[in-house]
């Protein structure tokens, strides 16, 4: 019994650990992701390239808390067994987060803005729908706090 819930506590404290590292809250990342669209508003290979690392981020985040939960549900019920076989989707999760990070966003943009050919592996995945979503102009809004 101890064995099955010591294994997902170590699953969720590293999905918690990848979710801490990765935007849970959309505030940081979305002013982050509306300062580049803003920066690159006439171009529409950086706003596709925006929405691909949007979209793969939010598929990250996704795996992690469907793993996390899984996890939960198998603790619970009392499968140790099924809380390991969890590993290999958030490893995958992990591995999403990781690759579409704001920080590579911003290289992959800061190198083509400079000239530079898009990766093969960026290329492969920028789809038609990414170009397809509207590029909105984001205005700043002042908010009076509520008392």
């Amino acid at each position: 019994m101890i064995k099955p819930l010591l294994i997902s506590g170590l699953v969720c404290l590293f999905a918690g650990a990848a979710l801490a590292q990765s935007p849970t809250t959309n505030l940081p990342s979305e002013t982050f992701k509306q300062r580049l669209r803003a920066q690159y508003l006439q171009n529409d290979t950086a706003q596709a390239i925006i929405n691909l690392y949007s979209t793969r981020q939010g598929g990250g985040a996704g795996w992690l808390t469907a793993s996390a939960l899984s996890a939960g549900r198998a603790a619970a019920s009392g499968a140790g067994g099924g809380t390991v076989a969890l590993v290999p989707f958030v490893a995958y999760g992990v591995s999403k987060l990781v690759r579409f990070s704001n920080k590579n966003l911003e290289q992959t943009l800061t190198a083509y803005a400079a000239g530079q050919p898009l990766p093969r592996s960026t290329r492969r995945r920028l789809k038609s729908r990414f170009f397809a979503q509207p590029i909105i102009q984001y205005t700043p809004v002042q908010a009076t706090p509520a008392k």
